[in-house]
C-alpha cells in the first residue's frame, strides 16, 4: 500500500511539473518516451495525410465526369487569347476526339487490305515489288499508327482543347500562386507534356516512312542505312537543341513545332524520299489511265502522303497557335481525308493489276540503281 501510495503521489507530482514547464514554455522536448512516440506517431499521419491528398490517383480530368462525353469548363487561358462566350463547346471536343480515334480503324483496315491482297499489290503496277516488300509497307503504316497514340495521350490529359501552353520545369522552387495556376491543367495545357508527345510521335512518324520507303525500293543498303539511321536518331539523337518557331498570333510569338533539330531534319529527309516512293509505287496506276496526264498522274500519287502531312502540320502549326478547336478538327479531316485516299490507292492497285507498259518518271532511275 505505501509503495502504490509513494508511485502515485510521484506520478501526479510528475505531472504537474510537465504541465507547468510546458505551459511556462520551459520544456522543448517531450518528458517521456510515450510523449515522444505519440508526437512522432501524429507527426508521420499528418505526413501521410498530404502524400494521400498529393498521390490522389483517383482523381481526374475533368474532376466528376465519369463520361467520355462529359467535357470539362474552356480553360481560364482561353479566355484572354479568345473573345468567344464558349471558345471549347463539349459537343465540338467530342468530335474532335472523335475523329483522332477513327484514325486508328482506318489505319488497321489498310493494313489489313495489304496483308490479304500482299500478291495482287507485288505483282500490281511497275514497281517490281513482292510480298516481302509489301510486308515492310504494312509495317511502316502500323508505325503510323502507333505513333498518333502519343497525340492521343496528350490531347486526353488535356481534355481535347487546344489552349495555351505553359512549362512547369520553368516554376521556381518558391513559386508564387500565379505561377502555380499557370500550370495547371484547367487553366493551361503542358507545354513539357506537348514537346515530349511530338518528340515521341515524329520519332514513329519518321520510322514509319522510312520503312514505307524500304518497302517500295526493297531491302538495299541505301534503304538500310535510312531506317537504321532513322530509328538511332530519333532514340538516341540529341534533343538540343530545339527548333524555336513561332507563329506572330494577335501581336504575340506563339511557339510551334518543338521539336529537336536533329529529329527534324530526319523527318524531312523521310517525307521527301517517301513522296518519291509513293510516285513509284502510284504512278503506274494513275497514269495507266488515258484520262489522266502524266503531272496529274503523280500528283495523285502523293495527294495521300501530302494531305497526311499537311493536316499535321495545319494542327501543330495553326491550331495549336490560335487555339481555336475548329481548326484543330479541320486539321485531322485533312489527314484523315489522307489516309482514307491511301487506302483507296492500293485498292486501285489491286483493281488495275500489272502496267507493264507504263514508264516510271527517268528520276527515279537513279534511286533505284543505287
Amino acid at each position: 500500500m505505501i509503495f502504490h501510495s509513494i508511485a502515485r503521489a510521484s506520478f501526479i507530482i510528475i505531472a504537474m511539473l510537465d504541465g507547468l514547464e510546458g505551459a511556462q514554455g520551459f520544456s522543448k522536448k517531450p518528458r517521456t518516451v510515450a510523449t515522444c512516440r505519440r508526437k512522432v506517431r501524429t507527426s508521420v499521419y499528418h505526413q501521410n495525410v498530404v502524400n494521400q491528398d498529393m498521390n490522389a490517383p483517383y482523381v481526374i480530368y475533368p474532376d466528376k465526369k465519369a463520361w467520355a462525353w462529359e467535357r470539362a469548363s474552356p480553360k481560364k487561358s482561353l479566355s484572354t487569347v479568345l473573345d468567344q462566350k464558349n471558345p471549347a463547346p463539349a459537343w465540338l471536343l467530342n468530335i474532335i476526339e472523335l475523329a483522332h480515334w477513327v484514325s486508328f480503324p482506318i489505319g488497321f483496315y489498310i493494313a489489313s487490305f495489304l496483308f490479304n491482297n500482299s500478291s495482287a499489290i507485288a505483282e500490281a503496277g511497275n514497281w517490281g515489288g513482292s510480298t516481302s516488300q509489301v510486308f515492310f509497307i504494312m509495317l511502316g503504316i502500323l508505325n503510323q499508327v502507333f505513333g498518333g497514340g502519343m497525340a492521343v495521350l496528350m490531347h486526353v490529359y488535356e481534355g481535347w482543347m487546344v489552349a495555351p501552353f505553359k512549362n512547369l520545369l520553368v516554376l521556381p522552387e518558391n513559386p508564387t500562386n500565379e505561377q502555380v495556376d499557370a500550370v495547371r491543367v484547367q487553366n493551361y495545357n503542358n507545354a513539357w507534356l506537348r514537346a515530349a508527345a511530338y518528340q515521341m510521335l515524329m520519332s514513329f512518324q519518321s520510322l514509319g516512312l522510312s520503312l514505307f520507303t524500304m518497302g517500295v525500293f526493297g531491302v538495299k543498303p541505301w534503304t538500310q542505312s535510312l531506317v537504321y539511321g532513322t530509328a538511332l536518331i530519333s532514340l538516341l539523337g540529341p534533343k538540343e537543341p530545339r527548333l524555336e518557331l513561332t507563329r506572330k498570333v494577335d501581336g504575340e510569338d506563339r511557339p510551334v513545332l518543338p521539336l529537336s533539330i536533329s529529329l527534324t531534319v530526319v523527318l524531312a529527309v523521310n517525307v521527301i524520299i517517301q513522296l518519291l516512293a509513293c510516285v513509284k509505287l502510284f504512278y503506274p496506276i494513275f497514269a495507266q489511265s488515258d484520262k489522266l496526264g502524266t503531272a496529274i498522274a503523280v500528283i495523285a500519287s502523293i495527294l495521300p502522303s501530302t494531305l497526311q502531312g499537311a493536316g499535321g502540320a495545319i494542327e501543330g502549326y495553326f491550331a495549336e497557335s490560335s487555339f481555336k478547336q475548329w481548326q484543330h478538327l479541320g486539321a485531322f479531316i485533312i489527314l484523315l481525308a489522307g489516309f482514307l485516299l491511301l487506302g483507296n490507292a492500293f485498292k486501285q492497285m489491286v483493281l488495275v493489276g500489272s502496267t507493264p507498259d507504263v514508264m516510271l518518271p527517268s528520276f527515279l532511275n537513279m534511286l533505284d540503281s543505287l
